[in-house]
């Protein structure tokens, strides 16, 4: 995981367990292509909630660990 990706996924943790933006974010589509989140659709077709899976949290937290 980039910064920005360990700090959105700390950013949707905190928002319950849930992240909004594009649907075409590359860092978020990254994830997901990883198993560290799952994308539901947004309130329209170019935004979607990604939300962070217990793969992601157990990953996130063994590289805040380090």
């Amino acid at each position: 995981m980039n910064k920005t990706q360990i700090d959105e996924m700390e950013h949707a943790i905190r928002n319950q367990n849930r992240f909004y933006t594009d649907a075409d974010n590359k860092n978020w589509n990254d994830l997901v292509e990883k198993g560290y989140a799952t994308k539901r659709p947004g309130w329209d077709d170019r935004s979607a909630y990604f939300c962070p899976t217990s793969e992601g949290i157990a990953a996130l937290r063994d590289l805040v660990a380090e």
